[in-house]
């Protein structure tokens, strides 16, 4: 014999004649006539091939399957009801939930202190993070993967999504130590990030006030933590956005040898337009908007 599927229906009725040991209270609970409760008890033996009910004895009786079934069908409903009155209270209480991805510059410093404001704000809205490169994350958000994505900036041009920007700061050239001489910088080596043009523009921008050209660049792509770690210990200097460093300049873990307004960058929101109408969408998308996350 195959596996056989349960019909929601004809287990309903069949529980609620089985819990009320009576075919007459059943139809009652259920809203409909006597008669068309005993067809679909029959029919339902049927369809499994076995009886539910002995009918030899005057009181409703179940059967060995019948009350195995019935013992199943008690936790089935059980949980039904569980599910319903969880529904009910996510409805009421407005719950949600949305996946964001992130770039690696956004995340490593920002993210921990974002979510935590958000949270305060809406504790009735849920979260996956996602962290990876803004290729990857774009993929995921077209697919359906992810809600947004919140990025450096990037050139993004697509009909399907928004950008949404938010807001700028300056690129800080940062060290492990001060500079008696402001071109002295260049004696020292400067990491590069061969594949950020703002951060190219930003070395250069140095260059040309100061008239310096660094002697030694050192290029790392990547890891925004291994960067830090190279400058906390002295390695080389580097230049970043304000945002990805703020925590560190704040701790004095790392010296603001030269702030370079030429230059700036900041985030932006990358949204599908359908998704835009999402209630827990716009709550974050206004909470981005409003929180200086370079206060």
């Amino acid at each position: 014999m195959g596996v056989i599927q349960l019909d929601l229906h004809y287990l309903e009725i069949f529980y609620e004649v089985a819990k009320e040991r009576s075919f007459t209270r059943a139809a009652e609970r259920l809203f409909i006539n006597q008669s068309a409760v005993s067809i679909q008890v029959k029919k339902f033996e049927e369809i499994l091939g076995t009886k539910l009910f002995d009918r030899s004895s005057k009181k409703i009786k179940l059967t060995y399957t019948g009350e195995s079934l019935f013992k199943m069908a008690e936790e089935i409903f059980e949980k039904v009801k569980r599910t319903e009155k969880e529904i009910s209270k996510i409805i009421q209480m407005g719950k949600a939930k949305i996946n964001i991805g992130a770039s690696p510059i956004i995340a490593e410093p920002l993210l921990p202190k974002l979510m935590k404001g958000f949270s305060e704000q809406h504790d009735e809205i849920e979260y996956e993070i996602t962290v990876s490169s803004k290729d990857y994350l774009i993929k995921l958000l077209k697919e359906g993967d992810l809600d947004l994505v919140v990025m450096d900036n990037e050139h993004i041009v697509d009909e399907n999504l928004e950008v949404i920007n938010l807001e700028k700061g300056p690129y800080v050239l940062i060290g492990s130590k001060n500079y008696d001489d402001i071109k002295d910088i260049e004696k020292d080596p400067i990491i590069t990030r061969k594949n950020i043009p703002n951060n190219n523009k930003a070395i250069e921008a140095i260059e040309e006030k100061f008239g310096i050209s660094f002697k030694t660049k050192i290029i790392v792509k990547g890891n925004l933590e291994v960067i830090k770690g190279m400058v906390e210990e002295g390695i080389a200097n580097v230049i970043l956005p304000y945002y990805a460093v703020y925590k560190e300049i704040r701790e004095d873990k790392f010296k603001v040898i030269q702030k370079i307004n030429e230059v700036k960058d900041g985030y932006q929101i990358i949204v599908t337009k359908d998704k835009k109408e999402l209630d827990q969408i716009n709550k974050f998308i206004d909470f981005l908007k409003d929180h200086k996350l370079m206060n």
